[in-house]
């Protein structure tokens, strides 16, 4: 989460260069206003939402016999229920190692999420067939260990069910 912060603190610092760097050409100056500008205000919100994980101290992701809590991400899929997933699965995107979590009842999932989390989480399932997506930076347990937790309590969920 630091290497978060410091990157998009760095691209903030680059934003203002771009609105205040005065030796571009006349012409090139307002396209370099506006991309400083959509840079400061994206990676900005980077910035903020990565500082306050830093200093909050609470846990990323939580496991239990009823099934977990999603806190890992933006888009993260928050509160899901066992007996709401359909498949748990891992998978690189990007060079990112990842685990995928695709549950039932999609749409009705992605119905309760606010407006941009819903977009982001759409955007994803539609590049994997995953409803909910954890990656490896994101959480301080190895990814393998965290998948193999899941898997168990989801097994152990749906072995009790009947």
């Amino acid at each position: 989460m630091a290497w978060l912060t410091a990157g998009a603190a760095l691209f903030v610092c680059a934003g203002f260069f771009l609105i205040f760097d005065q030796s571009s050409k006349p012409g090139a100056s307002i396209m370099s206003i506006v991309i400083g500008l959509v840079a400061i205000l994206f990676f900005g919100i980077c910035f903020c939402y990565s500082l306050i994980k830093m200093i909050r101290k609470e846990p990323s992701l939580v496991i239990n016999e009823h099934g977990f809590i999603d806190l890992s991400s933006y888009a993260s899929g928050g509160e899901v229920a066992w007996k709401d997933v359909e498949h748990i699965f891992m998978y690189e995107l990007m060079g990112q190692q990842m685990i995928g979590v695709k549950l039932r009842d999609e749409k009705a999932f992605l119905e309760r999420q606010n407006g941009m989390k819903r977009k982001l989480m759409i955007a994803n399932s539609n590049m994997v067939d995953a409803t909910i997506s954890i990656a490896q930076n994101s959480i301080t347990l190895p990814l393998d260990q965290l998948y193999l937790m899941m898997m168990s309590n989801w097994r152990h969920a749906r072995a009790s069910k009947g």
